[in-house]
């Protein structure tokens, strides 16, 4: 396995990696990893990590092997092309190691580079190569504007047609990103393998005993809640442009539980408009999350307008099969979009939009929707489309 993103990093793809990775090895099957050292989504290498080029630990039966790379906070293109030019060329002793005996390596993009130095290596050692592709590059990049110069956009896209005509198979997480991909691959090698759920990690939790409502939600409040990585995806300006709308409801507060890229930003402007109405934590240990995800009132579920198919976010994954009452502000065309009108569990309004947010706050507050049964059909959903056993027992047949 080759991931520029991986546990003990608790967001996005370094949880759903280290989810198949546990899969792997739980039905007996040897596995190493080739990593980064933690630092998402903080951009900033875990204190613990620090002082060495390489490391190696073990988990269970799962061998872990890292190098260094430089970051920095608030990435820039140039810090983000430095980081993955230090982690491909530092990384290259571990892609010996790991590819070594080997029969198959999962190679993890969106790190081009890195994607790029794991593939030439493996195929060196004739090592059948699954390309999974969680974010499609450099569209991803170009269209959300964090690319902008032509000869990068050019030689990026060059590196992801060498990738994938080199990729013996190339999974992606749904059916828009699979016909982007497909643009520029063999169809044939192309399939969807999505994100997965346990079910019972997920079970909801009653607002009884729910420890989100204890320790976080004083008694009558409604609590939107956002957690996960906060970038700029994420579209928070959305939530604070929200909250400016209701900040003289004293019933609705807002949660985000999270780090990122712009966290430090938010809370300036929260700090700038005097954003009471707004709470900011730390991301909790997993065990937590399904007690937030069943416990908020309304989970957020936010993507700037120009996200539509070169993502599928984990989180909704997750919050589908927690039973969340989720609300997407994502484009109608989206991955998003279609997921949740899909599930028929949980409700949409327009990327960007906070009159219509604010609006279905207040629908949702006077119980003019029937939360119970968006909840028990987006987990049902969930349970039905994203079982992990089934899924990833699907490979191994």
């Amino acid at each position: 396995m080759v991931t520029s993103n991986f546990w003990p990093e608790p967001t996005g793809t370094s949880q759903t990696v280290w989810e198949f990775v546990c899969f792997l090895s739980n039905a007996g099957i040897p596995v190493q990893v080739a990593t980064s050292m933690p630092y998402y989504p903080e951009w900033s290498i875990a204190p613990s990590y620090r002082g060495n080029l390489w490391s190696s630990e073990q988990q269970g039966a799962v061998t872990i092997r890292r190098a260094w790379h430089y970051v920095r906070p608030h990435p820039t293109t140039i810090t983000r092309l430095l980081h993955e030019l230090t982690l491909s060329l530092l990384s290259i002793p571990n892609f010996f190691r790991v590819f070594a005996g080997a029969e198959q390596a999962y190679i993890v993009s969106p790190a081009l580079s890195y994607a790029f130095t794991a593939t030439l290596v493996a195929k060196l050692f004739r090592v059948r190569t699954v390309l999974v592709i969680k974010d499609v590059m450099p569209d991803a990049a170009v269209e959300l504007g964090m690319l902008k110069n032509s000869f990068l956009i050019g030689l990026s896209r060059r590196l992801a047609r060498w990738i994938y005509k080199r990729a013996d198979e190339i999974h992606t997480l749904g059916e828009g990103m699979r016909r982007r991909v497909e643009r520029d691959a063999d169809g044939r090698k192309v399939r969807i393998i999505p994100d997965t759920i346990d079910a019972a990690e997920l079970e909801p939790v009653p607002y009884d005993v729910n420890e989100f409502r204890r320790r976080f939600v004083p008694k009558g409040t409604f609590a939107v809640l956002h957690t996960g990585n906060m970038g700029q995806k994420q579209d928070l300006d959305l939530l604070l442009r929200t909250a400016q709308r209701l900040r003289h409801d004293p019933g609705v507060h807002f949660y985000v539980f999270g780090d990122g890229a712009t966290k430090d930003r938010f809370l300036r402007l929260r700090a700038e408009h005097g954003l009471s109405n707004i709470s900011h934590y730390p991301l909790q240990e997993r065990a937590f999350l399904r007690h937030m995800l069943s416990g908020a009132d309304l989970v957020l579920i936010s993507q700037l307008p120009e996200v539509v198919d070169i993502v599928v976010p984990s989180k909704l994954v997750t919050a589908l099969g927690a039973g969340a009452m989720i609300v997407g502000a994502c484009a109608p065309e989206s991955e998003t979009a279609r997921l949740i009108g899909e599930s028929g569990g949980g409700l949409l309004v327009p990327a960007s939009d906070d009159e219509a947010l604010a609006a279905t706050i207040q629908r949702l507050r006077s119980r003019q929707v029937d939360t119970a049964r968006l909840r028990r059909q987006a987990r049902e959903f969930a349970v039905r489309r994203f079982d992990r056993n089934a899924i990833y027992g699907a490979l191994l047949a």
